[in-house]
């Protein structure tokens, strides 16, 4: 057994024992009880030794050789610390409510865009105390709806606890359409389980994984640097404890960028099409999709007004069975993008800028933005994301300029990673299970300043420690901590493959 297997072994073992820490530890993360109580920094203290683990495991596989015996090994305990997580309590997550009553809502032919959770509990409230409005503002099919969604919340016990701690109550869902299909087969497997909706994610986990496996080799780098997303404390926590859904678009995603190294470029948009139907950002990928199929195969308009056919047509088919609102199918992600912020870092800065420096009045709501300063930081946003994207998109591929000298996908995946980043880092929302999107790219380009962001993204958790203790002072500072040590070591590291690569240009001079 070489060196190099025995370390994997040990760092997984004691990975082991860290993630059964955090099971047991998610017993004190009681819903809607013992706020100040909850043991948020000793969860703090658990992830950061798992990360601690992880990014030795991972630096140990970037020096070791390829082999079969290290895959098994990485997947066998990669499994082991899910299996761990996924019976354990949510830790300061619960958007698993929500799935679960969308599942609920569209598994009986309802749909889950039409009304919110409140809606169902307050209806009959209204039709007593305001009949001719109430009649007013629903016909006989929604009406026999509410009464089919209100039986469901009070059918048993659990079905009641788990639709009254949904956040947001005042809001229909805002996940898209391929959330809910998977969200409706879990229910019809069996209807209110975290544990089934966790094992669902599973599905797609593996996905993730087995294309990145894939897509390694295709790109003939070493297959064992899927430690790099299997391993991920960051992953593992946000999928099957936090349970969040992103591993949805994450496991498509990274199916259509599999079929794109392997010139499948059909099968590649309609995987991308689902992926966007998880969640909606990846859409922005889509031209340099078209763009590698025009530099692999030439100006074919047949071929191109396929691929977009077929992009555009997946997504309309799966949204069909919602349209019947029209519209209002995406009201909620209006509100959202109107009033969500949290835990931002340029965005932030941003809005500061307009406000505190250039003085704008933060009056509103305006547009798709709370008030003034935070419309100015978005138009800020998208400018500054369309002059990267349009750049990307028009840059001539390397091998065009100095001759081949990689496998001809390299060059759009290292723009596809880009842009994904940088969605994630100029978004006023950066939750810690948006960076995710981020970790398969990851395994291709492994770089020190992303995983240890992957690290720091705990501090996010800080904030709810210093709520419950009325420490409100200290939550500003948290983003300073949380991404400055991130910003200088992806600057530092630019500046130094930059000299590298200067110095080896000067070598190949004449």
């Amino acid at each position: 057994m070489r060196p190099y297997h025995i370390k994997l072994l040990m760092s997984g073992f004691l990975s082991l024992l860290f993630y059964l820490g955090m099971t047991y530890l998610s017993k004190e993360f009681n819903w809607g009880e013992g706020y100040s109580r909850r043991p948020i920094l000793e969860y703090l203290l658990l992830y950061w030794g798992l990360f601690v683990i992880y990014s030795f495991s991972v630096y140990w596989t970037l020096k070791a050789s390829d082999d079969t015996r290290s895959l098994i090994v990485i997947f066998v305990l990669g499994l082991a610390f899910r299996a761990i997580l996924i019976p354990s309590q949510q830790i300061q997550e619960d958007d698993v409510y929500r799935y679960l009553w969308d599942g609920k809502t569209f598994g009986n032919q309802i749909n889950p865009y039409k009304f919110s959770p409140d809606q169902v509990t307050y209806f009959k409230q209204f039709m007593i105390r305001e009949p001719s409005k109430f009649k007013s503002t629903y016909d006989e099919q929604s009406i026999r709806n509410l009464e089919r969604l209100a039986t469901l919340k009070w059918e048993n016990e659990t079905s009641l606890v788990f639709m009254e701690r949904i956040n947001h109550p005042s809001l229909p869902t805002i996940y898209p359409p391929m959330a809910q299909y998977v969200f409706s087969l879990i229910y019809q497997m069996k209807p209110d389980s975290i544990v089934a909706m966790r094992l669902g994610f599973l599905a797609f986990d593996l996905m993730a994984a087995g294309f990145i496996l894939l897509t390694l080799g295709a790109l003939a780098k070493k297959k064992t640097l899927v430690i790099i997303y299997f391993w991920s404390p960051l992953i593992i926590k946000e999928t099957f404890n936090s349970t969040h859904l992103d591993i949805i678009g994450i496991g498509l995603l990274c199916g259509a960028i599999y079929f794109l190294v392997k010139s499948r470029f059909l099968t590649a948009n309609i995987f991308l099409a689902f992926s966007v139907l998880g969640k909606l950002y990846p859409v922005v990928l889509f031209p340099f999709f078209l763009r590698e199929q025009y530099r692999r195969f030439g100006r074919e308009n047949f071929k191109f007004a396929v691929s977009t056919f077929v992009f555009v047509g997946t997504i309309f088919i799966c949204y069909l069975p919602f349209l019947d609102i029209g519209f209002r199918i995406f009201s909620s992600l209006k509100s959202f993008s109107t009033y969500w912020q949290s835990n931002d870092s340029l965005f932030a800065i941003l809005v500061w800028f307009y406000r505190d420096v250039a003085g704008i009045a933060p009056g509103g709501p305006v547009g798709f933005s709370y008030d003034e300063p935070s419309l100015w930081a978005k138009g800020t946003v998208a400018v500054i994301l369309v002059i990267v994207w349009s750049f990307l998109l028009i840059k001539k591929a390397p091998s065009m300029e100095k001759g081949e000298t990689e496998h001809p996908a390299l060059d759009c995946l290292r723009h596809l990673f880009i842009i994904m980043a940088l969605i994630f880092l100029l978004s006023p929302v950066q939750n810690p299970w948006y960076l995710s999107w981020v970790v398969p790219f990851m395994c291709i380009f492994p770089g020190r300043a992303w995983m240890l962001l992957t690290g720091l993204m705990g501090l996010y958790y800080l904030e709810f420690y210093f709520d419950y203790q009325d420490m409100l002072q200290y939550v500003h500072w948290i983003p300073w901590v949380e991404y400055m040590p991130f910003y200088v070591l992806l600057v530092w590291d630019s500046y130094r493959r930059n000299i590298n690569r200067s110095k080896y240009l000067v070598k190949l001079a004449p």
